[in-house]
Parts: C-alpha cells; sequence; structure tokens
C-alpha cells in the first residue's frame, strides 16, 4: 500500500514541476493519492502553480483561460486574491471600453458573466446603472417617447463626461425626435381626412424612427382594414437567365401575408434566403432600406438549425463572424448598423422569424420576416411565431 500511495505522489511531484497542472490535478483526486498531509501539501503546490499561471494568462491577454485558472485554484482550496482582483479589474476595464465605443448592449452582458464570476465591486455597479440606463433610453426613443429618452441621455452626459458616444446618441434622438413629429402630424392629417394609402405610408415613416411605437402599428393595421388588401399577395418575381441567355422568369418562394388586425408578414418558403439593399433592381429575398450590401449575406435552414454566412462584413452578438449556426434571440448587426433579431419561438418547428430592431425597413411594409419549414403557429402565446390578440 505504500509503495502503490508513493507512487502516485512522485508522479503528481513530477506533472507539477514540468507544469502538467491538469494531471497533477487528476492524480490528486480523492482515488489517487493516499497519503492526506502529503497530498495536502501538493494541492497547496498546485493551487500556487494555477494562480501563477492565470496570472501569466492574464498578462498574455487571455482572461477566459486567467479564469479557467482561477476556478481550479478554488477548487482546490488556493487563495487566488491577487488573480481575482487582477480579473476583476479587467473585466471592468472591458465593460467601460464597450461603453466608450457605444455598446451599452454588449457592456451589459459583460456585466452579467462578471456577476456569475461573483465580481462585487462598486464600479461595476454604477458602470451597471450607466448602461441599462442608455438601454432604457433606446427602449423608450423606439417606442417614440423621445423626451424621457432625452432626459436619461442628458443625465448620462452629465455623469458620464468620459462617454463620448452620448453626444452621438444625443444628437441622433434629436434628428428621430423631429423626424417622429413630422411624421406622426401627417400620419393624424391622412387619418383624418381617411387618405388609408397616404396613412401606411407615414405609419412607416413614423415606425422608420420609432418602430416600437404602438399608435402607428395600430394605425398602420387600420389602414390596411380599410383598403382591403388581399389576404396574401405575390411578392415580386426574380429575373434569371436560362444557359442560352435568355431572360427567363423564376416565381420566389416568398408570399406577402396580411392577418387583420395583427399586421403583415414576408413569408420565405425557401431553406436559403439572401439578404441585401434595397435597389430597384435587387435580387436578394429580404431587401432592406439600409446602409448594406446588394447582397450582403445568406441565411441557411438544414438539420443542424439557420447558418449564417456573411459576403459583406457583419457581426453576431456584438463579434464579428464570417459564418455562425445562429441561436433564439440572437441579434445580426449587417453593415454599420443594420440590426435584426433571430428568433425561434415555438420549440417543435423549425420555422424562424427575423424582427428589424434597428428602426430599418424592409421593402415591403412588413412586421416581420418568417422563415417557414413544415409549420406556422398563429397564437396568443409567447410561443408562436406570430402572436395574436386574446
Amino acid at each position: 500500500m505504500l509503495g502503490t500511495a508513493w507512487f502516485p505522489l512522485k508522479q503528481v511531484r513530477e506533472a507539477l514541476k514540468q507544469g502538467r497542472l491538469e494531471e497533477a490535478h487528476r492524480l490528486l483526486q480523492p482515488s489517487g493519492a493516499g497519503q492526506p498531509k502529503r497530498a495536502a501539501e501538493l494541492l497547496q503546490q498546485l493551487g500556487r502553480g494555477y494562480v501563477e499561471r492565470g496570472l501569466r494568462h492574464l498578462s498574455q491577454g487571455d482572461p477566459e483561460a486567467a479564469w479557467q485558472d482561477l476556478l481550479h485554484a478554488d477548487q482546490v482550496g488556493a487563495r487566488g486574491d491577487e488573480l481575482r482582483l487582477a480579473l476583476a479589474k479587467q473585466g471592468i476595464a472591458d465593460v467601460r471600453k464597450r461603453l466608450e465605443a457605444g455598446e451599452p448592449v454588449r457592456a451589459l452582458e459583460a456585466i452579467a458573466l462578471l456577476r456569475d464570476r461573483q465580481v462585487r465591486l462598486p464600479d461595476l455597479q454604477d458602470l451597471e446603472e450607466a448602461a441599462k440606463d442608455w438601454v432604457q433610453a433606446g427602449d423608450l426613443a423606439d417606442k417614440g417617447d423621445f423626451p424621457a429618452a432625452q432626459q436619461i441621455v442628458e443625465r448620462l452626459r452629465r455623469t458620464w463626461p468620459t462617454l463620448a458616444p452620448l453626444t452621438c446618441v444625443r444628437d441622433e434622438l434629436e434628428f428621430r425626435r423631429n423626424a417622429f413629429a413630422e411624421a406622426s402630424l401627417q400620419l393624424h392629417e391622412a387619418v383624418a381626412g381617411a387618405h388609408w394609402r397616404a396613412a401606411i405610408h407615414q405609419a412607416d415613416e413614423v415606425l422608420a424612427v420609432a418602430p416600437l411605437h404602438l399608435e402607428a402599428r395600430q394605425t398602420r393595421a387600420r389602414a390596411w382594414q380599410a383598403t382591403e388588401p388581399s389576404t396574401i399577395a405575390g411578392y415580386e418575381s426574380r429575373q434569371t437567365s436560362t444557359p442560352a441567355g435568355k431572360p427567363a422568369t423564376e416565381t420566389a418562394n416568398r408570399f406577402l401575408l396580411w392577418i387583420d388586425g395583427v399586421g403583415g408578414y414576408l413569408i420565405c418558403l425557401a431553406p436559403r434566403v439572401t439578404l441585401g439593399q434595397a435597389v430597384p433592381d435587387a435580387t436578394v429575398d429580404i431587401a432592406l432600406f439600409a446602409d448594406v450590401s446588394r447582397h450582403h449575406a445568406t441565411l441557411t435552414r438544414d438539420a443542424e438549425g439557420y447558418m449564417l454566412e456573411a459576403v459583406r462584413p457583419l457581426r453576431v452578438n456584438g463579434e464579428s463572424a464570417e459564418k455562425s449556426l445562429l441561436r433564439p434571440d440572437d441579434r445580426v448587426t449587417l453593415g454599420g448598423s443594420c440590426q435584426l433579431q433571430f428568433r425561434q419561438p415555438v420549440p417543435v418547428s423549425t420555422s424562424a422569424r427575423l424582427d428589424l430592431v434597428s428602426g430599418h425597413r424592409l421593402a415591403r411594409a412588413v412586421d416581420g420576416v418568417l422563415m417557414m419549414a413544415d409549420t406556422l403557429v398563429l397564437g396568443p402565446g409567447s410561443q408562436s411565431h406570430v402572436q395574436l390578440p386574446d
């Protein structure tokens, strides 16, 4: 028994000497070395090794590896206060950097991760409040409450004078507020005169600067009902060329669906759709009024899910990506600012939904894009592709 216990301890010492910390950790598990006193000494040495390696990882710009080393140090009961404090300060610096880049949503994501890792420094609380206020201002503006949004931004500018993007946010809010006021006035005039086609156009103008404005959405639905559109309307056909070079018309697997009292939707039946700029000769499936390329990206549905492939630069949840398997609630940014949210609200269906969340518009006045597989669920609950009133 003594020889059996001595041999693993010798292996542990050799692994520690050569920096193979994970191997030493495995050998020091309860089923490994059998001499508690010697094992405890080696565990302390292992913990110090994890802390020292974590500090090296952090100095080399690899905080994730450093966090893993801190986790391992905690598991063996080592005190990693120096590493923990250094990682917390680096995390707070990263949050501040994201705010200084004008990315409050990404800042909140980083803060949530630090909270999960038990970071509780006072600076983090202040940054979290600033990021939440910033996001709230954006939400209020999207709903058309520009005075409240501007009030929050002005307070943030006084409290955080170093956050330069807030000046741009202030100027953008002022521009959107003026455009909103003008479009709202014309919308009310169109409704008062029962000019319903003009009302549809003006409602789109309002929603371009305040995409979540409830009254504009309701007015647009009322205007659609007044003009009695077809429940299903054909979408544009796509022009292709035959091998001989003669033009031929190919019917696209797309159509517009209107649901009375709810809204309109672009239905895409094909497993592969293209996204790009809405220009007169656009051939993409999802045409966007935004500063994006004619063909900016492709979204393909297969057995694994929905794969997004970049033709031009794009980001998924703020991170640059050339190819990404989308997950529910992922945010895709095309170009500089055109942002869409990907959703799969029905667990039993592979159909998905894309919503514009950045204030941009599609070539057609619709409330969303539905990539339909075998089923499309309409209902009052959140687990439906299209939510209907009760």
